[in-house]
């Protein structure tokens, strides 16, 4: 209720015991504990339901997490139809291995499609979120496997757009695969989540500023 959580951290004391921070508040947990209390958690927040109907296992954590910021201004969200070709991705581009900056680039230049098509050795060392011990080539081949076997979207997990933008803001190894499958022509359907305000709209050239 008093605003922005300046430090919130998750301590696996490996072994021992399991710290979660939140600002000058540290609870202690044992590891049963811990997993009991995140998944009061997770059943607290499927009933608020603050994803407008949608559940948590739609979602990737790590995207969740990414857009928290965001999610309490969330009005609705809609399954829409949309091109392939009109997609675009972020990407990220290091200099000097300290300066990261980002662009935006259609679907068919971003780096995981260059790899399904064998034009992008550069996906292998890109760098990018994964899970533990996958690296970029096992996570892009796992997904492409679940596409053609299981369809898409599989277990509800669509595209994900904001608003106006036709960036994706997760979801591209899932657009890179289908592209690849079905052409940059092909219609499909994604999920655009429609927010209150435009802090979530990328800006490019502001970020790489900032960046600087």
């Amino acid at each position: 209720n008093k605003g922005k959580i300046n430090r919130f951290v998750v301590e696996d004391n490996i072994g021992e015991s399991i710290h979660l921070h939140i600002d000058n508040m540290r609870v202690d947990f044992t590891i049963s504990e811990f997993l009991t209390f995140s998944e009061a958690i997770r059943q607290s927040l499927n009933k608020i339901d603050f994803l407008c109907g949608y559940k948590l296992s739609q979602f990737d954590e790590h995207f969740l997490k990414e857009c928290s910021s965001y999610l309490p201004r969330l009005k609705k969200i809609e399954i829409e139809d949309i091109q392939l070709s009109k997609l675009m991705c972020i990407v990220n581009s290091n200099y000097h291995g300290d300066l990261n900056f980002l662009k935006l680039v259609p679907l068919a230049l971003c780096p995981a499609y260059r790899f399904l098509t064998g034009n992008g050795k550069e996906f292998l060392e890109y760098e990018q979120y994964n899970y533990h011990n996958v690296n970029n080539e096992d996570r892009l081949l796992e997904i492409s496997d679940s596409v053609q076997k299981n369809g898409y979207p599989s277990d509800g997990r669509y595209i994900v757009l904001f608003n106006g933008q036709d960036v994706i803001r997760d979801g591209q190894h899932r657009g890179a695969i289908l592209a690849n499958l079905l052409g940059g022509q092909e219609t499909v359907k994604v999920m655009r989540f429609y927010f209150n305000e435009e802090k979530h709209l990328i800006h490019i050239h502001k970020s790489n500023i900032l960046a600087l």
